[in-house]
């Protein structure tokens, strides 16, 4: 009898859990598969460090020595190598699992950065209107005009390579990275702003402060998190762009350092296809999990896709 009242209980709890919103999450197909994807990722450049070489950059623990002998160089395969080795008898796969951890790193960080300033830009310019959101506009339909990586590109290439750290880059890229979320933040904003609620949080003698984080900013808390997701695949290919193109940081490997190690040591040319088609599946694999994330946040947390879908 006490296991069948235990059964129900469990049931009701799973019930219960279906319904709210982690559970509307984990029913998400598209959530599920990009978030399993995702997760595989994370798992696989933090497990698979433990298996690398310790340096990347240091030949010598498998060489046994410092000057690369030519029989080390573009070796295919291996248990050793499990992606062969480039032109400097460098492992391949340590340079991938290492890279995609320190690029997973910039992404968060840049995204990070993104984000802050694209909410605080976007809450004030959709709440308070007037000159100051004419400026905030017309600053990010300015930016957006201008191809960004270009000036990404420019803004990295002026940096000494000594200076170029992970963490400046990650700051650059957040930084060039703010007015399209910005906009969007905005637009959201100016549609709460003359809601009845918030008419009543004036009322109430709410100052303009305590009305955009107490009232505005939990209504738009969900979309901003889209937004942190969409920074994050775009900071991703920006520091595969900048460093596949040899100005990506200098102080440690990186997707797209790995990607300008394989194109200026010609692994393509000598047939070497399981490095550079391995890296450009890891990239395009993370891109396409974030994606299906977006795309299933999305579901959940817009009621009009929702009716979408059921009437479908």
């Amino acid at each position: 009898m006490k296991s069948m009242f235990r059964s129900l209980a469990l049931l009701s709890r799973l019930t219960y859990l279906r319904y709210t919103l982690l559970g509307e999450l984990f029913t998400n197909r598209r959530f599920v598969v990009g978030f399993t994807i995702f997760i595989g990722l994370v798992l696989f450049s933090y497990i698979g460090s433990l298996y690398a070489y310790p340096d990347p950059w240091d030949i010598s623990i498998y060489v046994g020595s410092t000057i690369c002998a030519y029989e080390y160089r573009y070796l295919p395969p291996s248990l050793g190598h499990p992606l062969g080795t480039d032109q400097g008898c460098r492992d391949i796969f340590t340079w991938l699992v290492v890279g995609l951890k320190n690029s997973l790193y910039i992404a968060v960080i840049a995204a990070m950065i993104s984000t802050t300033i694209a909410t605080i830009l976007g809450l004030i310019a959709g709440y308070r209107g007037g000159l100051l959101d004419d400026i905030i506009n017309f600053l990010a339909n300015f930016l957006m005009v201008i191809p960004m990586f270009i000036v990404l590109l420019m803004l990295v290439s002026y940096i000494p390579p000594e200076a170029r750290t992970s963490l400046l880059v990650a700051i650059v890229i957040g930084i060039t990275s703010w007015p399209g979320p910005a906009r969007v933040v905005r637009s959201m904003v100016m549609q709460h702003r003359s809601a009845d609620y918030i008419d009543i949080a004036k009322l109430t003698n709410f100052s303009t402060i305590e009305i955009i984080l107490k009232e505005i900013l939990p209504n738009v808390a969900s979309y901003i998190f889209l937004i942190y997701i969409n920074s994050f695949s775009q900071a991703i290919f920006a520091e595969v762009g900048i460093g596949a193109l040899g100005y990506g940081p200098w102080d440690a490997v990186t997707l797209g350092r790995t990607f300008n190690n394989i194109i200026g040591g010609g692994l393509i040319f000598v047939g070497a296809w399981w490095s550079f088609t391995t890296v450009g599946l890891v990239v395009v694999m993370l891109s396409y999990s974030l994606l299906l994330v977006n795309l299933g946040l999305q579901h959940v947390f817009n009621p009009r896709l929702k009716l979408t879908y059921y009437a479908v």
